[in-house]
């Protein structure tokens, strides 16, 4: 379950990101700097789904 809390954490971060991207409240700088780290959480969870087993559970 570690890997459910780590994954959420980078997403909704990227989630974050996005917002203040779309909102247009940054300037360039900072605006390149959002998004190099959007990139780097994104290829953390593709990462941590890679090492999973690659079973998809329901949950109810």
């Amino acid at each position: 379950m570690a890997k459910d809390s780590e994954i959420h954490d980078r997403v909704s971060r990227v989630e974050e990101i996005i917002e203040q991207l779309d909102a247009d409240e940054c300037d360039l700088d900072e605006g390149t700097a959002l998004h190099e780290e959007g990139e780097e959480l994104l290829a953390e969870v593709r990462e941590i789904l890679d090492e999973g087993s690659g079973e998809v559970v329901e949950l109810e």
